[in-house]
């Protein structure tokens, strides 16, 4: 059984919502506000009236990456 659960958890979630965000970008912010589920990382983005595919993709592809090394740390 491992003890990192919280970590796998969160870092399973990153790397999906790194996905979303790269693959999808405004639509995917619009979405998550008009549901409410807007947390600080996506409020920024969306205030910050990031347009660009190219910079959605970037910034997806770092949550990814961010995401998986917090997986890899729970596996440890």
């Amino acid at each position: 059984m491992n003890k990192h659960k919280g970590l796998m958890i969160a870092g399973s979630a990153m790397i999906v919502e790194g996905i979303l965000v790269a693959t999808f970008g405004r639509r995917y912010l619009d979405f998550m506000e008009r549901n409410g589920l807007m947390d600080a990382g996506k409020r920024l983005l969306s205030k910050a009236h990031v347009r660009s595919s190219a910079a959605f993709l970037g910034i997806g592809a770092a949550e990814a990456v961010w995401g998986a090394v917090l997986f890899r740390r729970a596996m440890a």
